[in-house]
């Protein structure tokens, strides 16, 4: 009983953290390019794949796919200790944000690209 009962009161501990962080991450977010990300409405859910060419900023950088560059923001824990250079092909799922200068995307999760 007792390990039940922390097993379900650390899954609802974990949830609450998961909501709490506001991260939308699915496998499941479109696959789009740059071009068409650049052209979408604010908070859509989407998925890129190409590679972070430059760092811009303490947490944001360009994403090129091709067919366009974006700013992406990556906090940090996003990394996880990943090493990337710019020849490193990634997959990045995140929201659309549109600023005055253009859409950037929030990383909500990143990895190598296969």
């Amino acid at each position: 009983m007792k390990k039940t009962l922390v097993s379900a009161t650390l899954g609802l501990t974990l949830l609450a953290g998961t909501a709490i962080a506001g991260s939308n991450f699915s496998y499941d977010q479109p696959r789009v390019t740059v071009a068409q990300a650049l052209r979408m409405n604010d908070d859509h859910d989407i998925r890129l794949t190409g590679y972070v060419v430059e760092q811009v900023g303490k947490e944001k950088y360009l994403f090129q796919d091709g067919t366009g560059t974006i700013v992406v923001e990556i906090d940090e824990d996003k990394w996880r200790d990943m090493r990337a250079s710019s020849r490193t092909r990634l997959t990045i799922w995140g929201q659309l944000d549109e600023e005055d200068h253009g859409n950037e995307l929030e990383v909500d999760h990143l990895e190598l690209a296969r």
